[in-house]
């Protein structure tokens, strides 16, 4: 079976799951870290003063209770429904459940130093291989590491780094206009509790997954070639709950005879970031030009980022 249509009805039941009095729009109540463990309690989130500016900090303390695997630990509550993950002023979206299978999607933290190209787990160019394995960051660390970290040496590890796998049929097509609400998007971060914000800063990495079928296939993804695009797309939400046109952060592009994909950190646009104007939540989507015109996306759809850094305006 394809694996589209494996995460359809995934992603179906989920759907049919994850909807509860606890998704509002624009909730001015959010879950809070205790102790920065990365378990949850129902706290209200304090606002910053009006000009200050927070950049996302994630500390080793997120995982001293995460889950091991090759090349680091990935956050405990991966699998654990009703979850979210909260650091600083900043709430995770998170869906998740471990009753007669594994399934999650939203955003996770990990310090994982693994780029293995594990897209062997059913033949030659598989994907199975990397449902165990689903934990990295081409860079190998999150951003400004103190010590010098080579991706992939066994026994390293890093700074932690945001993972995010986008469930792409739980979400609408093209929400530019439309009223936000956390239970209609698999992929969204609030930002404060009553506040507007403007984005100052961001880093993304392209995913190991990814990275790999753009260049190999993965048993789903096929390799790309010349025209090939593979992006992911940020919106905004303001005040009032409307979601803003979308500003497109590029992943892998294939011009002409090459292949460019960052394996580093880079910074998303700043002036694209300005544009988004003054936000309460973030909203991110993917875009491929290897899609199914009926099941969408097919590659695989994973991005990690670090160092989301806003204002407090409003």
């Amino acid at each position: 079976m394809k694996k589209v249509v494996y995460f359809l009805t995934l992603g179906l039941m989920l759907g049919f799951s994850s909807c509860s009095s606890d998704d509002e729009v624009l909730s001015n109540e959010t879950v809070s870290t205790l102790n920065n463990s990365g378990k949850t309690a129902k706290i209200a989130v304090t606002d910053p003063s009006i000009g200050t500016t927070t950049t996302l900090n994630l500390t080793s303390a997120l995982l001293s209770s995460g889950t091991t695997t090759t090349g680091g630990k990935y956050w405990e509550n991966t699998y654990v429904s009703n979850t979210n993950l909260t650091v600083d002023i900043f709430k995770f979206s998170h869906t998740a459940t471990s009753s007669g299978y594994n399934y999650w999607d939203g955003f996770i933290v990990s310090n994982v130093n693994d780029i293995t190209n594990y897209a062997s787990g059913s033949g030659s160019g598989g994907s199975d291989g990397w449902v165990p394995h689903q934990w990295g960051a081409m860079a190998g660390s999150g951003f400004g590491t103190s010590s010098t970290i080579t991706p992939g040496t066994p026994g390293t590890t890093g700074d932690p780094y945001i993972v995010a796998y986008w469930s792409s049929y739980l979400d609408p097509q093209n929400p530019e206009g439309s009223t936000f609400s956390e239970s209609n998007f698999s992929n969204w971060i609030k930002i404060g509790n009553t506040g507007l914000y403007e984005v100052k800063g961001l880093k993304i990495n392209i995913h190991p997954w990814p990275y790999y079928g753009c260049l190999y296939g993965d048993g789903f993804a096929r390799a790309f070639t010349s025209g090939d695009h593979f992006e992911l797309l940020i919106y905004g939400v303001d005040e009032d709950g409307v979601i803003s046109e979308p500003i497109t952060h590029s992943l892998a592009n294939y011009t002409g005879s090459s292949l460019v994909m960052p394996t580093g950190w880079v910074n998303v646009n700043t002036t694209n970031l300005h544009n988004l104007g003054n936000v309460k939540y973030l909203i991110f989507q993917m875009a491929s030009t290897d899609s199914d015109p009926m099941y969408g996306i097919n590659t695989a759809a994973y991005f990690c980022l670090d160092k989301l850094s806003v204002q407090r305006t409003n």
